[in-house]
């Protein structure tokens, strides 16, 4: 992870003087991510919305090249057969590459990330008010990839709100799997 960030930024002074750029990043919070997970433990299917928030940094490379980091954590509640209060996280975190194209007033942005993570998930199966009787905690690394399709709006041209479309999948305990379409929202500060 380290040696991606600091060839991102090598990249980036080298290119980012670039006369055809309007911008040469732009950084923010996702605030509001409302995604629906699909996954499983030991115990049983997992199916259930979750939210979650995160972050990204994006670099305006040369003409319609876009790369940066992307981070964030998608956390959600499910019912198992003694509880409402399991739950199942996922938090996640790489660089990504990608094309971006800016009118007047907007920029889309189409890449891909691939990165590392970390699944927990606690699933309760007996629980008195908040004595958990019988319960397991589950605690894995995973590898995460996903697309991604952003549409920025620009309020001013330092401030854009962004709308963003991910699909996180991630591949944990050897052979399961993790798949979360998500809807983003947040703000994006430009330079």
């Amino acid at each position: 992870m380290k040696k991606a960030i600091i060839l991102i930024f090598i990249f980036f002074s080298v290119k980012s003087f670039s006369q055809e750029q309007k911008y040469l990043y732009s950084g923010g919070m996702l605030l509001f991510q409302p995604g629906y997970t699909m996954a499983e433990n030991p115990n049983q299917k997992i199916e259930s919305l979750g939210f979650g928030v995160g972050g990204e940094l994006r670099f305006y490379i040369k003409n319609h090249l876009t790369a940066g980091i992307i981070g964030g954590s998608q956390k959600t509640g499910y019912n198992s057969s003694g509880s409402e209060n399991s739950y199942i996280s996922l938090g996640y975190g790489g660089p990504f590459i990608g094309y971006t194209y800016s009118g007047n007033r907007f920029r889309i942005c189409a890449s891909v990330s691939a990165g590392k993570g970390r699944i927990k998930n606690l699933h309760i199966e007996s629980q008195d008010g908040v004595v958990l009787n019988n319960a397991e905690y589950y605690n894995y690394s995973a590898w995460v990839g996903y697309p991604m399709l952003s549409f920025d709006y620009f309020m001013t041209k330092k401030i854009a709100f962004t709308s963003q479309v991910i699909y996180l999948t991630a591949l944990y305990n050897e052979n399961d799997l993790y798949f979360c379409p998500v809807f983003q929202l947040g703000v994006l500060f430009n330079r």
